[in-house]
């Protein structure tokens, strides 16, 4: 088939492999400006079974970001929510805890995190979107980039030794 007008809009090639056993595999990304160039921005779909204490540092974006939480089964997100998450947002630490579905919206330069799911009865869904062509944070001073597990022009993941 000939190459359309807009082709260059669509990306189906998300599927990436699990790397934590508290996430059911396999997990989608989409990685921003890497997949689609001119996108602004990057966002992950995950369903996580067990609890997890996912980032331990604090850490600032120079973007927005948004953190949704919700119920991991169709076709109710809402009912079928049921864990415990605590979350911890400013310079000065101030937590929550999350026992329902929530989105929470991050203004950049904001410090955030620690995150720890720490009790999961049912799985979660959850879904972090940064308004950024890469994903990038401060932390401890110094700035991390990831552009995830799929190397650019491979057409797909790459197997990663678990």
């Amino acid at each position: 088939m000939a190459e359309s007008k807009y082709d260059k809009f669509f990306f189906s090639d998300f599927k990436e492999p699990s790397n934590l056993s508290a996430v059911a595999g396999p997990q989608a990304y989409f990685r921003g400006s890497r997949q689609i160039p001119g996108a602004n921005m990057n966002m992950g779909w995950q369903v996580f079974v067990e609890p997890i204490y996912l980032e331990k540092e604090p850490h600032t974006h120079d973007v927005d970001e948004y953190l949704i939480f919700l119920g991991g089964k169709l076709p109710d997100l809402f009912e079928s929510f049921q864990a415990e998450i605590d979350f911890c947002i400013g310079e000065e630490q101030e937590e929550y805890l999350i026992d329902k579905p929530t989105i929470i919206f991050i203004p950049r330069g904001m410090v955030h995190c620690p995150l720890n799911f720490r009790k999961i009865d049912k799985p979660l869904l959850f879904h972090a979107l940064l308004l950024s062509p890469r994903f990038t944070k401060t932390m401890g001073g110094k700035e991390l980039s990831y552009d995830g597990p799929t190397t650019p022009g491979s057409g797909g993941p790459v197997v990663l030794d678990l």
